[in-house]
C-alpha cells in the first residue's frame, strides 16, 4: 500500500487473517504484525490496531491493565518476600545443625 492510501474492509479481514494464522503457528504477536505489515506496505502498528479491532475480547481494558499491574507489584513483593524468609529458614537450619 502506498503512503495516506486507505485500506478497505476486505485488505483488513486478510491482514488480521494472516496475523491469527502466524499467531496461532507460536509467533509472538508484535512478530507477527510486524511480518504482516511488512508484506502489505504498512506500519506493524497499523496491523496490531487492526488485529485488536477485530478480537475485542483478547484486548484488555484499562480497568484490567491497572489490576493486572497491582498484581504484578504484588508478585514482586511477595517474591522478594519468599527470598528473604527462606534464606533466613535456610540460616536457622543451618545453625541449629540441620534438626
Amino acid at each position: 500500500m502506498k503512503k495516506g492510501e486507505v485500506a478497505d474492509d476486505a485488505v483488513k479481514e486478510l491482514a488480521v487473517g494472516a496475523a491469527d494464522q502466524l499467531i496461532d503457528g507460536g509467533i509472538s504477536r508484535s512478530q507477527a504484525f510486524g511480518t504482516v505489515a511488512d508484506n502489505i506496505g504498512v506500519h506493524a502498528h497499523t496491523v496490531r490496531n487492526w488485529w485488536r479491532a477485530a478480537h475485542p475480547e483478547l484486548t484488555l481494558s484499562g480497568e484490567d491493565r491497572m489490576a493486572l499491574a497491582e498484581l504484578h507489584t504484588k508478585l514482586a513483593v511477595l517474591t522478594e518476600l519468599n527470598a528473604q524468609l527462606t534464606t533466613r529458614l535456610r540460616r536457622r537450619t543451618e545453625t541449629s545443625g540441620g534438626s
